[in-house]
């Protein structure tokens, strides 16, 4: 293995114990705030404002292939709500409160129907926007319970008429994409609710796995070095004290998150080399469908290497844990923020969510960064532990192609949460 491990941040949670059933989730104390309706004037079509930060930089003149055709599909793209305000802060306000040992709301997590119900848009706000959407052709798929995000479909074309930008065929570095030319407009009445389209272009995160064909390295002093295995990994980061206690991650769901699939028992294969079969744990894939919107990916798809070390170093970490490969295809969505959504939509979301994907958000739409915050946002309020990985090139990640990018990867956690 050629950089540090992933799923760093597991150590520090393989020995938790708390669940999220049995625990109050909403605080006696803490009444529901009621989100006020945003959309007070008529959906005027003629007076439209421009959802700035929305085009990926890569749509230019120099890449522009001309316009797809108007029946061109645009399946399952995300459309992102906001919240009035002062909800938001709210909100905020109660995800600190709950890791507060102090705060009559520790641990009290809320599920997303709660979170919906107490911090979500309006209702009458979202019958407007998916009465929108629907008006121009659009098929809506699920709105998520948390009253934040909605899955729609449509075509070029419908995008063209409602949206008023254009998806082309663009020719970056040698491969075809598409992607929408310009920002999007929507009618001004929608303005106070609606954030951003998460994808109109099939730029996706991708993995930051940099595989080697040797299986020793040589250093600059001569010396050659076997490549880490799981019992270096348990002794850097010192696991064995937990193993003699008996503390394996026994109890616990870790999910990877992913749009590919493991090679096989690829997985598997690894788990019985290195003897982690003895401490109990399992592994599996999943294609999480609470928005209807996931199905198993094609494969191969060239990510299935990355799927494959997820799975196999979260195994060395947590070898009684249960891990599970969550996968979706993509679509105008990145499949991996599909599985993401449905995995903190569904109603006992997992203990711990890892993902390995990455992006340089400089590069990425305002839309697009967005929803990933939302989601990490919903999550913890769950109670779900997130961490994603920073990559190999860590900040370097903004400079495509640069060599000299060889950081090894880290775990940072966005939000953690402990007994």
């Amino acid at each position: 293995m050629n950089r540090k491990t992933k799923l760093v941040a597991v150590v520090a949670l393989v020995g938790l114990t708390f669940t999220l059933n049995g625990v109050s989730r909403l605080c006696a104390a803490h009444e529901a705030p009621h989100a006020r309706v945003l959309i007070t004037q008529p959906i005027d079509e003629t007076r439209v404002i421009t959802l700035a930060g929305n085009t990926r930089r890569e749509a230019n003149a120099n890449t522009d292939r001309g316009r797809v055709a108007d029946d061109f599909p645009m399946e399952h793209m995300l459309l992102l709500l906001k919240r009035p305000p002062e909800l938001e802060q709210e909100f905020e306000q109660y995800i600190e409160s709950l890791t507060d040992k102090t705060s009559p709301n520790f641990h009290h997590w809320l599920m997303p129907d709660e979170q919906g119900q107490t911090y979500g848009v309006a209702q009458e706000d979202v019958n407007t926007v998916t009465a929108w959407l629907e008006s121009h052709g659009f098929k809506v798929g699920y709105v998520y319970p948390t009253r934040r995000v909605i899955d729609f479909s449509g075509t070029a074309g419908e995008i063209r008429e409602a949206f008023h930008t254009e998806i082309h065929y663009l020719d970056v570095g040698g491969e075809q994409y598409f992607a929408n030319m310009s920002d999007p407009q929507i009618p001004e009445g929608l303005a106070p609710v609606v954030l951003g389209v998460v994808s109109m272009n099939d730029f996706k995160p991708h993995a930051y796995l940099k595989p080697r064909t040797q299986y020793q390295v040589t250093s600059g002093t001569g010396g050659t070095y076997d490549l880490v295995v799981p019992a270096d990994v348990q002794t850097i980061y010192n696991l064995v004290p937990l193993y003699r206690q008996g503390i394996y991650g026994q109890g616990q769901t870790v999910v990877v998150v992913e749009d590919a699939m493991p090679w096989g028992t690829d997985p598997s294969t690894y788990q019985s080399t290195f003897n982690l079969g003895v401490f109990g744990g399992s592994w599996s894939n999943t294609h999480p469908n609470a928005g209807g919107n996931c199905t198993a990916p094609a494969s191969p798809n060239g990510d299935e290497g990355e799927a494959d070390i997820d799975v196999e170093i979260a195994l060395a970490v947590a070898p009684g844990a249960t891990i599970q490969a969550a996968s979706c295809s993509d679509t105008a969505t990145f499949g991996g923020l599909l599985a993401l959504e449905n995995l903190v939509s569904a109603g006992s979301p997992p203990s711990i969510i890892s993902m390995s994907y990455g992006e340089c958000e400089a590069l990425n739409t305002q839309g697009g960064n967005a929803a990933f915050y939302s989601a990490f946002q919903s999550a913890a309020g769950a109670g779900v532990s997130v961490f994603v990985s920073s990559g190999d090139e860590l900040s370097s990640s903004c400079s495509a192609g640069d060599a000299t990018a060889s950081v090894s990867r880290a775990l940072l956690p966005l939000r953690t949460t402990s007994p």
